[in-house]
């Protein structure tokens, strides 16, 4: 069965070679594996697309198919190179031809994305808008009119240059010039494209969604494919995300870890105790062993962060602030003096002045 290359390129069988390469480089931009981050599916379809513009792109190839070619027959001397099958629909090296350069590509865009430590944790999905100089929706980047062509410069003969050749006592003396009739084009369009003004770029807001995974760090990078700036005759750009984790009210975070001060009486840290710890997930019981001391740290395991490679979540630290009150009242006065003098301690009396304390301690 013959392969149906109209159908591929989604053309008519009468469509004009403008409109053939026309159909080419909108698919072609759409499907170019650097565009699609090697996907398989996108890049058979490449090959699909490409070789049927090597088809029907070519007036002979194009008879021959029509008359019933297969294209075995078509490409009896191997089938072009896909790459230069591209260069040729965007103003490349003719199919066939040695060497090429490369397809130009558009400036990669860099926009903030800010997140908070439970995006870091369960990953997130964000709409991000943007502005991008994309493809003009009204002629699809060719910066004319549809329907209308682009006819060979008569200054320059479709070269782009303009050679001048002058005499001099040294010589005879030849200068090429970009042509000014053209701007090196070759080509002068019957017709400018009166929403681009033939420059085939406009400013487009637009949105796309990002994927954020789990574990990523302040100062990352996303980038979303093909989604920064287009060029007529190239593939678009980049978008580049930048990362920004904010600051938690409660947690600080250190690598996969995240660290929490919680303050704890004096009667907690001698006696022991059981603390209601907050995550970011919610609380967690943590025991406090008896005896305490300021500075110690408490670590909850799993209650950190994950990796950005995978693994288990980092530990929870808790460093603990123990609180000592500054006026004791009543009762509670009455029994640590209590507990001081068994110790062999006599605490002061809180109604004495520091002169008073200190002539108690000389026996006066």
């Amino acid at each position: 069965m013959v392969t149906d290359y109209y159908e591929i390129l989604s053309v008519g069988r009468e469509a004009s070679t403008e409109e053939i390469k026309r159909a080419y480089r909108q698919l072609a931009r759409k499907y170019h594996p650097d565009v699609n981050n090697g996907d398989r599916e996108a890049e058979e379809t490449f090959k699909r697309i490409s070789e049927a513009y090597a088809v029907l792109s070519d007036e002979d190839k194009r008879r021959r198919y029509d008359l019933g070619g297969a294209s075995g027959d078509l490409f009896a001397g191997g089938m072009p190179d896909l790459w230069q099958i591209f260069e040729s629909a965007f103003g490349g090296n003719p199919v066939g031809s040695p060497g090429r350069a490369g397809p130009r590509q558009g400036r990669s865009l860099e926009v903030t994305l800010t997140l908070d430590l439970n995006d870091v944790l369960a990953g997130a999905e964000r709409e991000v808008t943007y502005t991008r100089p994309a493809l003009c929706e009204h002629c699809q980047g060719e910066g004319i009119e549809p329907g209308t062509s682009l006819n060979r410069c008569s200054a320059c003969g479709g070269q782009g240059q303009i050679r001048q050749t002058v005499n001099t006592f040294l010589g005879v003396m030849t200068t090429v010039n970009t042509c000014p009739h053209c701007a090196g084009a070759g080509q002068i369009p019957e017709q400018l494209c009166p929403a681009c003004q033939g420059q085939g770029v406009a400013q487009r807001r637009e949105t796309v969604t990002a994927q954020v995974p789990p574990g990523v760090g302040h100062g990352d990078q996303l980038v979303m494919r093909g989604a920064g700036e287009e060029v007529p005759g190239g593939l678009p750009g980049d978008l580049l995300l930048r990362l920004a984790v904010k600051k938690h009210p409660i947690f600080t975070r250190r690598g996969r870890d995240l660290e929490m001060t919680h303050q704890i009486s004096y009667l907690q840290a001698a006696l022991g105790d059981t603390l209601t710890i907050p995550t970011l997930t919610g609380e967690t019981q943590v025991p406090l062993p008896t005896g305490s001391q300021p500075g110690d740290r408490l670590a909850v395991a799993g209650e950190g962060l994950p990796d950005k490679n995978g693994g288990r979540r980092g530990q929870l630290v808790v460093n603990l602030q123990v609180v000592i009150p500054r006026n004791l009242e009543g009762r509670e006065r009455e029994l640590l003096e209590e507990l001081a003098r068994e110790n062999g301690f006599e605490p002061p009396s809180p109604h004495k002045g520091i002169f008073d304390r200190l002539r108690d301690s000389l026996g006066g």
